[in-house]
């Protein structure tokens, strides 16, 4: 991590899961170790309710908006590059990830992309995950894996519909105008 220059690693993942499985970073002197939940722990029952990952989305979105700010908080805040991640690296992270990347003006069809990448990436672990799977539920569970570009697109059209965009989001969530604009010329 040091050699490409990682100073901050943010944890995405609820508390109960940092507790499970204890972040190797959290110990790790090279890089400062910040605990952001993206949903806690009492929103993890609720999401799993949704009919749909793509309602799940909106799910973390429209219900968690402070959790949004406090990353991104943390991320305008950190000196030097960041590395962020929840459990499987593609549904936290990846809401996280193409709404940095919309920040900063990345087309949306650029960034569906990058988000169905994840599917070429973790394909061996969603079989190893599927076979763990009972046998009734592996076609439906496979399903949930996906990442297709479309979820994602649909993610940033609610955003822009609901808020004007991501900056938009991110100040309703509470983020200053100068914490965004240093975002985004960390981006840049």
């Amino acid at each position: 991590m040091r050699a490409y220059g990682v100073t901050t690693v943010i944890d995405l993942r609820s508390t109960s899961e940092t507790i499970k499985s204890p972040s190797p970073y959290a110990e790790d002197s090279a890089a400062a170790y910040i605990h952001r939940e993206l949903v806690d722990d009492a929103n993890m029952n609720n999401i799993g309710d949704s009919e749909s990952m793509f309602e799940r989305y909106l799910f973390i979105v429209n219900n968690r908006p402070h959790a949004f700010g406090d990353v991104f908080n943390a991320l305008a805040e950190s000196e030097g590059a960041v590395l962020f991640h929840c459990f499987a690296g593609k549904d936290r992270t990846g809401l996280v990830a193409a709404m940095l990347l919309a920040l900063n003006d990345v087309p949306p069809e650029h960034i569906a992309a990058d988000y169905g990448e994840t599917d070429a990436q973790l394909a061996k672990q969603y079989d190893v995950w599927v076979a763990e799977a009972p046998a009734e539920k592996r076609d439906a569970f496979r399903e949930e894996l996906r990442c297709p570009p479309e979820r994602i697109l649909g993610v940033l059209e609610h955003i822009q519909t609901k808020w004007g965009g991501v900056e938009g989001y991110l100040e309703a969530a509470g983020m200053k105008a100068s914490s965004i604009v240093r975002l985004g010329a960390k981006l840049a």
